[in-house]
């Protein structure tokens, strides 16, 4: 590939309209050398890490992973372990290697919490305000 991307960028530059004049030949040739490189690049075989929460490891997903402007659907098998292989649907070349993230102990606030502390800083007024409302009642009673 290293030696495929010289060759390429060689005769990108001899062909390019700022060093040749465009011409219809000239800017197709250009183009096939583009559609070459690029047939190149995604043939080439490409393993990427995916990291997944032990939910999704033991449950199974689908995820869609894009590398380099590569991309690839990749089924993930129910109990799948750190470590395994995946190669994408219709693509062979482009393969994930899994990588299960270490759960963290923090406890997320339930609804309920969330909610109770929702009331408490927006509706429930003050101390402060709770007492200039109850002074302006005591006034108006007056």
């Amino acid at each position: 590939m290293p030696e495929a991307k010289s060759a390429f960028r060689q005769v990108a530059k001899r062909l390019h309209p700022d060093h040749t004049p465009p011409t219809p030949e000239t800017l197709s040739r250009l183009a096939e050398a583009v559609h070459a490189i690029r047939t190149l690049e995604k043939s080439d075989s490409v393993e990427v890490e995916l990291a997944l929460s032990p939910g999704d490891a033991r449950d199974g997903v689908t995820r869609t992973v894009t590398h380099r402007g590569r991309n690839g659907l990749f089924r993930i098998l129910p109990d799948s372990a750190s470590g395994t292989r995946i190669a994408a649907i219709g693509d062979p070349a482009f393969t994930i290697v899994i990588r299960i993230e270490a759960q963290t102990q923090t406890s997320a606030p339930t609804t309920e919490a969330g909610l109770n502390r929702f009331v408490d800083d927006f509706v429930k007024g003050s101390p402060t305000a709770r007492l200039a409302g109850w002074l302006r009642k005591a006034r108006s009673a007056a």
